[in-house]
């Protein structure tokens, strides 16, 4: 470093290359301008005192007698300055001027135009040109200015020396060499990459070894910590999905709230493609109702009490050729009990909601031709009621509206007024009209009837 280096003209000698050498600071007084003009290094000017501070003088540009007697040159005296960079065989010893060449200086006459050359090599030849002094006498300022003028110029190199000229095969050379370090670069890059992945591969089976090695308690409580190691490149396994949909079937609420503290669980869009993948023909699904037992498995009872509604709807007519499951629909299909040659113009839904709790989904559907036989609706009520028992589910009360179909159905299940129940393997079912139906059957009455009062 340059700081380590003496700055006096020509020297350069660093404490590297000779250990025994001593070097000392420039001082922070007034007596840094004199160490600057004595050096004959002009750079030196240009720093503030602090950098300046840290520049260094060798001892061999210090006379004897500036050193402390009792040190054999280690100290220097408070008021050492360096020799002269003209003449070292002529030493300075004071800061100041002798008095008696201070009364020379004084009468001693300057030329009116005095001019400096500085000769370097060939043809950098400079010729600083300076007016005289307007003082016919010289003074220790004025003499201060003529030492800092008679210092010499740094050396600058012209930028015409600094260009180089590229032949032909340094240009090629230097293309080759510009792809080969490109080329070391990128295969560095790509090492880099792959010590990465081995050591997040390493890792990644030595967790996974120790959590094999460990004993859950179950499966769902391994299949959530395999769930926090998932890689993205990796499907969900079996487990995995299988307790996602419980916890979003339990509560979507929760399972937004655990995605939200950084835990890691397929995205919501992810549960609904699971379940949008099945595609529900008329009838019965076994997934969907895999899926119901899932969602009510680890529920109490009163979440599972329910009713059963179904009702009919008329629909357009329309026929259509079924890609995915290469048949026709739009026909009469009645699930399990076939299908009929007959264009569907009603369909029938059934539909599960909890008593005690807010939770409605249907079940199943079936489309018909101008209504399903009351012969095949009684089976179908039976068929739902013995489904959800299955599944774990507690169906209670049988709602519909008054339809005639919905009325023979019923008798055939022997509901009456008397008993508005029937036992399905001992478990009590209660049949009740839809109320609104009720309501609006009442209004009719009353628009369409006439009222008797004292047998009038």
């Amino acid at each position: 470093m340059s700081g380590n280096k003496c700055q006096y003209l020509n020297c350069g000698k660093s404490k590297k290359k000779f250990p025994n050498l001593k070097m000392y600071r420039f001082p922070k007084d007034e007596r840094k301008e004199i160490w600057i003009i004595n050096s004959g290094n002009t750079s030196l000017f240009s720093f503030e005192p602090d950098k300046l501070h840290n520049r260094y003088i060798c001892q061999e540009h210090f006379p004897p007698e500036s050193f402390i007697q009792n040190f054999t040159q280690n100290r220097l005296i408070d008021t050492a300055i360096p020799y002269n960079y003209k003449s070292e065989a002529q030493p300075s010893t004071s800061l100041g001027f002798d008095q008696n060449d201070k009364s020379e200086q004084e009468y001693n006459i300057l030329k009116s135009t005095p001019t400096k050359t500085y000769t370097r090599s060939k043809s950098d030849m400079v010729e600083l040109v300076f007016p005289s002094p307007p003082s016919m006498f010289s003074t220790p300022q004025k003499t201060k200015i003529t030492n800092i003028i008679d210092m010499p110029s740094p050396n600058l190199k012209r930028k015409s020396d600094l260009i180089e000229i590229d032949t032909p095969r340094k240009i090629n050379l230097k293309q080759k060499l510009k792809l080969k370090n490109k080329l070391i670069h990128n295969k560095i890059s790509h090492i880099s990459k792959l010590k990465k992945r081995v050591n997040t591969f390493n890792t990644h089976n030595n967790v996974k070894n120790s959590i094999n090695m460990h004993n859950f308690p179950s499966i769902n409580s391994k299949a959530i910590v395999t769930m926090q190691l998932k890689d993205r490149r990796r499907p969900w396994t079996l487990n995995e999905k299988n307790l996602a949909l419980n916890l979003y079937y339990k509560s979507p609420t929760a399972y937004k709230f655990l995605r939200t503290q950084k835990v890691n669980l397929p995205g919501p869009s992810t549960i609904r493609r699971w379940i949008g993948q099945s595609k529900f023909l008329p009838g019965f699904s076994k997934l969907f109702f895999s899926h119901i037992q899932k969602r009510f498995e680890s529920s109490d009872y009163k979440e599972k009490v329910c009713t059963v509604c179904f009702d009919e709807m008329y629909i357009k007519e329309f026929i259509e050729y079924s890609k995915e499951f290469d048949f026709i629909e739009g026909f009469e299909d009645l699930g399990h009990y076939g299908r009929t040659n007959k264009s569907a113009n009603c369909v029938l839904v059934f539909m599960a909601r909890g008593i005690y709790s807010p939770w409605k989904f249907p079940i199943a559907y079936f489309l018909a031709h101008s209504g399903v036989n009351k012969t095949i609706l009684k089976n179908l009520i039976v068929d739902v009621l013995e489904k959800l028992f299955e599944v774990g589910l507690c169906p209670k009360i049988i709602v519909c509206d008054q339809g005639t179909n919905n009325q023979s159905a019923l008798k055939s299940l022997n509901v009456s007024e008397d008993s508005p129940f029937f036992l399905l393997n001992d478990n009590k079912i209660f049949s009740l009209f839809d109320v609104p139906h009720l309501i609006k059957s009442i209004r009719n009455n009353l628009i369409n009837a006439c009222f008797i009062k004292d047998e009038k």
